[in-house]
């Protein structure tokens, strides 16, 4: 079984850039569950795609409901400590699934995966 992460640091809703990496990793599950194993790992301004009560009434996505699909498959989800803690985001505001992470644990989730994915 192939080991994938992705590491998104796209803002939500700025682009389509955090959408299409949802999609990607979402449809990883769908069709490749049994072949692929996903980690997820939120840096940058994507720490805020997992703050919960997002409201999106002008799109025809939202990227919290599409983290909870992953998480409720058991994708592991963490967002960077220090990108976190600079823009106010606590553990607390985020969806259920998904913890605050350190470097520590992407680097580790890094040497461990067969291939990464920076968007």
């Amino acid at each position: 079984m192939q080991k994938i992460l992705i590491v998104a640091h796209a803002s939500p809703y700025g682009s389509e850039k955090m959408f299409n990496t949802l999609r990607i990793a979402v449809a990883m599950k769908e069709f490749a569950a049994d072949q692929a194993e996903l980690k997820l790992f939120l840096m940058s301004d994507a720490v805020f795609s997992a703050v919960k009560g997002q409201q999106t009434p002008d799109l025809s996505y939202n990227l919290q409901q599409m983290l909870e699909i992953l998480t409720a498959q058991k994708v592991p989800l963490l967002l960077c400590k220090t990108c976190a803690e600079s823009r106010g985001v606590t553990q607390e505001m985020l969806v259920d699934g998904a913890a605050i992470g350190t470097l520590g644990d992407l680097t580790r989730w890094t040497l461990e995966a067969d291939k990464v994915m920076h968007i």
